[in-house]
């Protein structure tokens, strides 16, 4: 019997295409009564699809190559089969599966996963932090990097970056069930973290600011791009606030209750509400810079931050959550109850407050006014 398989391509198989709705585009191979199709990765609307290929476009070309790319490994394939005597379609697609492995990108298949998984909106932001992360690592982009060596360097290079080693666990966490997804759905065969130990690490501890050090910093004669992060760092010291909160700071969020100002906003990291009475520090600030924090890049800013930290003589990588962490501690020392201060930080559960409470291992009692009056005379 001679060994005779027909490739075609075919649109919207499933006839549901339309002026306003995508038909995918997918590679059919048939023989001896049994038919297998590959997905291009291709999806066009009908008017974009005409004589077998993508027309009027403006990625048309691009996206025929992509077909045609595809079309041309099967039909080399099949005929490697035909020569050795036996066309296996099981096998054919278990080929498919290894070469879309080593082209398809990993991190848009993960973007879109995390997308549609059935989750907690606050859970949903947690893994797109850890998609970000893997973007910034650079290594890990189509499924053919999911190696144990590139996660063991991205490993690495969260290690070297973040200050609580259990934070990286979070990471590898969050990834592991995608990791899992991807092998039973066959887009790759191993685990690449078979074999790997992930250490939670234990807590270095919460890095902060004493009261003398973030003075030092709030002193510093510096100008420019400098002086931008000095400020947006200090009134993170002031508010708690981490960046990403700090930047979508507008007079829209601000009121006015009996004389003291106030923000009233939710954190992007969690959507969880919160309320911060806005020290004269943090509100000097923000009459500076017309209510407008968004003044650089996270990234650039802890560059500068770098430089900051030289000039005022402090042994420590200043970050953002060293800013938060500074405002949490300086306001359980000066009395701050423990409930209002993880109201004003959105924490999602007390424990997450009473981590700082246990730092400075003393207890903590009423009064916000107290440490109003303590800033107002530190800057007399």
């Amino acid at each position: 019997m001679a060994l005779e398989a027909s490739i075609r391509i075919i649109y919207d198989r499933r006839k549901k295409a339309s002026a306003t709705v995508k038909g995918g585009v997918e590679i059919e191979v048939y023989y001896n009564r049994q038919r297998i199709r590959f997905a291009t990765g291709v999806n066009v609307l009908k008017q974009h699809w005409k004589g077998g290929m993508v027309v009027s476009h403006p990625k048309a070309q691009e996206l025929n190559e992509q077909i045609i790319s595809l079309y041309e490994t099967i039909d080399q394939r099949i005929t490697t089969m035909r020569r050795r005597g036996v066309i296996d379609l099981n096998l054919l697609k278990e080929a498919k599966v290894e070469e879309e492995n080593n082209s398809s990108n990993f991190l848009d298949w993960l973007e879109d996963r995390i997308y549609k998984r059935d989750i907690k909106e606050s859970t949903r932001r947690q893994h797109f932090v850890m998609l970000g992360e893997l973007r910034k690592f650079g290594k890990i982009v189509n499924f053919r990097d999911l190696t144990t060596r590139n996660i063991k360097l991205w490993d690495d290079s969260l290690r070297e970056r973040l200050v609580a080693q259990s934070s990286v666990h979070g990471y590898h966490k969050r990834l592991k069930p995608y990791i899992l997804e991807a092998i039973q759905l066959e887009l790759i065969k191993d685990n690449p973290y078979n074999g790997m130990k992930i250490s939670r690490g234990k807590s270095e501890g919460i890095k902060y600011l004493t009261e003398a050090e973030r003075n030092r910093i709030e002193q510093l004669e510096v100008y420019g791009p400098i002086e931008k992060a000095r400020d947006m760092f200090i009134f993170s010291c002031y508010t708690g606030l981490a960046y990403s909160d700090l930047i979508r700071v507008s007079k829209e969020c601000i009121y006015e209750e009996n004389g003291e100002y106030f923000i009233k906003d939710r954190r992007l990291k969690t959507n969880n509400e919160y309320t911060i009475m806005l020290l004269p520090q943090a509100y000097n600030i923000l009459l500076k810079y017309d209510f407008d924090l968004n003044l650089m890049t996270n990234q650039k800013c802890n560059e500068y931050l770098k430089i900051i930290a030289q000039q005022a003589d402090i042994h420590m990588n200043l970050t953002f959550h060293v800013g938060r962490h500074t405002f949490a501690t300086w306001a359980l020392s000066n009395g701050v109850d423990i409930a209002t201060v993880k109201d004003m930080l959105a924490h999602s559960s007390i424990e997450m407050t009473i981590t700082y409470a246990k730092e400075l291992n003393k207890q903590v009692v009423d009064g916000f006014q107290m440490l109003k009056r303590k800033a107002a005379f530190a800057h007399k």
